[in-house]
Order: structure tokens, then C-alpha cells, then sequence
């Protein structure tokens, strides 16, 4: 058997770092950086996640005209550098996200998502990932990035101007 499926992108965002960590503690968030085509429908949980903490998220992905439901285990919380859910229901037999937060100093941020995945049919999810799947995976976290980035960099400037 092969093993998963591992994608990584990280992006700079001019925000602190402490900033960048609890907008990911909340993941209602996720409406707000979501990738145009997928629509948040409900997030149920508790805000800030902690470690053991179940997310159910139902969301809406086109084309598929049907939601999906995604339940993920926050597996661990390490302020302020490292958030990890796994998910207990979703389209993959495998899914393991850790987002990864690094102070650069002067208000910067480096973001990194690092996903380890496996999708189900065994030899044909394996072709599936590299013809369709990774790419579409890559093409969202780098959407969900730059969302994330305008916001919090955003937020930052407006905290900034208050002072």
C-alpha cells in the first residue's frame, strides 16, 4: 500500500503571530477565507478549539450540489505555534491538517499549512489525487492564504491606525 499524500504551502501574513494563532482557534473563521465555489453552511463546536475539541463543519462545494459534512478532532493546540485536526468524517480515509504559525519578528507571521491525506479506492484515489484532487487541494489552500492574509493583514493596519 502506498503511503499518503502530503501537501504543504505557507504564506507571509503582517500580522502577529498570536493574532494569525487564535484567528485559526475559531473555526467559524472559516467562512471568511473559504475559496470561492464553497459555501459554509454551519459550524458547530466550541470557540476557542482546544485539544480533544469536535468541529462538525457543513458546507456546499460546487459542482457538487449536495453539502457535505466534515466532522475533524482537534488533536492538539500548542500556543502559539501549532493547531492539528484529524478528520473523523469526511470524503477521505485520511485527512491529518496541522496548521503551523512561526513568528519572523516585526509583526510577520509565517503560515503553513501541512496536510497529510489519503483518499478511498486504494490504485484509483491514487490516480485521482494526481490527476484532479491535488490540484484542486493546492489551488483552495492557496486561496484560503491570500484570504487570510488581506484579512489579518487588514486587521492589523486598522489596529495599527487606532493607536
Amino acid at each position: 500500500m502506498a503511503g499518503p499524500s502530503i501537501l504543504e504551502r505557507s504564506i507571509e501574513i503582517g500580522a502577529p503571530v498570536a493574532e494569525v494563532f487564535a484567528f485559526h482557534l475559531d473555526t467559524r473563521n472559516a467562512a471568511l477565507i473559504s475559496p470561492d465555489g464553497t459555501r459554509i453552511l454551519s459550524v458547530e463546536g466550541i470557540f476557542p478549539v482546544v485539544t480533544g475539541a469536535v468541529v462538525t463543519m457543513r458546507m456546499r462545494q460546487r459542482p457538487n450540489p449536495f453539502p457535505m459534512t466534515w466532522r475533524v478532532r482537534i488533536d492538539e493546540v500548542h500556543s502559539p505555534d501549532r493547531v492539528v485536526d484529524v478528520a473523523e468524517r469526511s470524503p477521505f480515509v485520511q485527512w491529518r491538517h496541522e496548521h503551523l504559525f512561526t513568528s519572523l519578528g516585526a509583526g510577520c507571521t509565517r503560515m503553513t499549512d501541512r496536510v497529510t491525506y489519503r483518499l478511498p479506492a486504494g490504485p484509483l484515489g491514487r490516480i485521482v489525487d494526481r490527476l484532479v484532487v491535488r490540484r484542486q487541494l493546492s489551488s483552495a489552500f492557496e486561496e484560503r492564504h491570500r484570504r487570510t492574509r488581506d484579512l489579518l493583514e487588514e486587521r492589523a493596519r486598522g489596529s495599527a491606525s487606532a493607536e
